[in-house]
C-alpha cells in the first residue's frame, strides 16, 4: 500500500507552527508559569515538533524528487 501523504489543510503552515513553538519557549522561560501549565505547554511544543518534522520531511522528499537522483542535495550559500 502506498505512503499517504498529508493533507496540508491538516496542518497549519510551518511558518505558524514556528511561531507558536517560539511562543511556547517564551512561556516555558517565565519562572512564574506553574508545573501543570508548563507540562501543558511542553506537551503541546512536543506535538507540534512532531507535526514540523513531518512537514519537513515531506518538504526533503520533494526536494529529492526533483533532483532526479532521490539524493538529498546540500544547497550552498
Amino acid at each position: 500500500m502506498p505512503k499517504k501523504q498529508e493533507d496540508s489543510a491538516t496542518h497549519p503552515p510551518l511558518k505558524e507552527q514556528m511561531e507558536a513553538l517560539a511562543h511556547i519557549v517564551e512561556k516555558l522561560e517565565d519562572p512564574d508559569v506553574d508545573l501543570e501549565e508548563s507540562l501543558a505547554l511542553y506537551e503541546q511544543g512536543m506535538a507540534l515538533v512532531a507535526t514540523a518534522g513531518k512537514v519537513l520531511e515531506a518538504a526533503e522528499q520533494r526536494v529529492a524528487m526533483v533532483t532526479g537522483d532521490g539524493e538529498v542535495q546540500a544547497i550552498d550559500p
